[in-house]
């Protein structure tokens, strides 16, 4: 979770390890060669299920006559119309995914897992972390299809349910606490509730839920100013915040701003220190660091823009939200242009089954989460031909990721890879849908205006 290293990373949304944390994440080959097909509720081995754009179909020819491969940023990028087609149509395969692999509990995801050997889990309670954080996630992602079609709201219904039954999900040890996921989406997901007038029914409860989380957040922000998943021998009721993260720091950021948007604000003084542990991280190129013990190597592979591009989408949000000098439009916009030209780096580590092998130690976990941020900072980013550009190519690369059984992936974290990055990339969809609708009408328009 997903991201969750990002997020998800370390976490799955969002939940891994850290560059230098000594993680176990380790699986047999034929695991890995397999897709990780065997775990319940998991889809296929993935692979593109969209069939190719004109301008892809052309792309690939070129390719196999040259023998040359064009990297993301060189691919032609599919027309309004087309690009709109497409990524409604991942959106419908993703959502009959999603209502066809909820557990009979309502929730999303498994504990189980095909691998001989996963990532380092501390004790049993961070299955409870993963498996909250993923339906979190995915309920959040229910939402709006929810409006129209009757069978993802009663999925919806069925998962909030599972959530509220949950209770708080507390720490698996001093040393680690993948929990901060499943606090962030918790808390993303009922402000979410909070603002869908056709979720009246849940208002009550998941507002008596967003204020537990918020005040949660809180209590567990560390002496740094930031929140991270680990904190190896520096155990205390808070976190000391050596090993907090840019990205979960920046998600719990966007998270409370969203809060607040509902009335429900953080203690004072949680978003100035959070801010203030983001802007040490940020490094001069618009990357930012992994975390608070690598602030300092900024020349590290990892806190390079080919390493950071999976992470920097939301710190750069965090900021410019926050109103921070440095964090304006053109940030937002150059920093998802970085993701599409450094894509082929964080492309290579999607789905690999050790975390940080990849070039510039990219790790899949925060595959979806980072593209899932891509779209809320073209959201926030300003409007033209930049924004239209980036908007469609995003759109286009989820449609491309997309497995031919509707699901999407990035990384294998016990039973949950499948369904958090779902609801990552149906997130992502969801707010690109506005931006491609839009283009897609001025264009048409345009073509039916008669000619000088």
């Amino acid at each position: 979770m997903f991201a969750l290293a990002a997020a998800w990373g370390t976490l799955i949304v969002g939940c891994t390890a850290a560059p230098n944390a000594g993680t176990t994440a380790t699986a047999d080959a034929t695991a890995s060669a397999s897709g990780l097909d065997g775990a319940a509720g998991q889809g296929a081995r993935p692979t593109d299920a969209a069939p190719l754009t004109t301008a892809a179909s052309a792309a690939a020819a070129s390719e196999a006559e040259t023998g040359t491969h064009v990297p993301p940023a060189l691919r032609p990028v599919p027309g309004p119309a087309e690009a709109l087609s497409r990524a409604r149509a991942a959106a419908g395969r993703g959502l009959a995914w999603i209502i066809a692999n909820q557990r009979p509990d309502g929730s999303f995801g498994t504990f189980e897992s095909p691998r001989a050997r996963e990532i380092f889990l501390d004790t049993q309670a961070s299955h409870r972390a993963f498996h909250t954080a993923t339906s979190a996630l995915v309920c959040w992602a229910l939402i709006a299809p929810a409006r129209t079609d009757p069978a993802a709201a009663a999925a919806l219904d069925r998962g909030l349910a599972w959530l509220d039954a949950q209770g708080e999900v507390g720490r698996a040890s001093g040393n680690t606490f993948y929990s901060v996921w499943s606090h962030t989406y918790l808390v993303e997901l009922a402000t979410s509730i909070l603002a869908e007038p056709g979720l009246a029914r849940h208002h009550a409860r998941w507002r008596t839920i967003l204020e537990r989380e918020v005040l949660v957040l809180r209590r567990e922000q560390s002496a740094e100013g930031g929140w991270a998943y680990y904190d190896f021998n520096h155990v205390g009721q808070n976190p000391s915040g050596n090993e907090s993260t840019s990205f979960n720091t920046a998600a719990i950021i966007e998270a409370l701003l969203n809060a607040a948007g509902q009335g429900v604000a953080a203690p004072e003084g949680t978003l100035a220190d959070a801010v203030r542990c983001v802007e040490r991280m940020r490094i001069p190129t618009g990357a930012f660091a992994y975390g608070t013990y690598a602030q300092l190597g900024v020349s590290a592979d990892y806190n390079r823009a080919a390493g950071a591009s999976g992470r920097l989408q939301v710190c750069t949000l965090a900021l410019h939200r926050m109103a921070v000098a440095g964090a304006d439009g053109e940030a937002l916009l150059r920093g998802v242009e970085i993701l599409r030209e450094q894509h082929h780096y964080i492309e290579i580590a999607r789905g690999r089954v050790f975390p940080h092998e990849a070039y510039y130690r990219n790790s899949g976990y925060y595959y979806f989460f980072g593209h899932y941020y891509a779209a809320r900072v073209l959201q926030s980013a300003p409007a033209g031909p930049r924004r239209d550009l980036l908007a469609r190519w995003l759109a286009e690369q989820m449609a491309i990721d997309q497995n031919a059984d509707g699901s999407w992936f990035d990384y294998p974290l016990y039973g949950y890879g499948f369904a958090y990055a779902t609801g990552f990339a149906m997130r992502t969809l969801e707010i690109l849908d506005p931006m491609l609708a839009a283009q897609a009408g001025a264009a048409e328009a345009d073509a039916a205006r008669p000619a000088p």
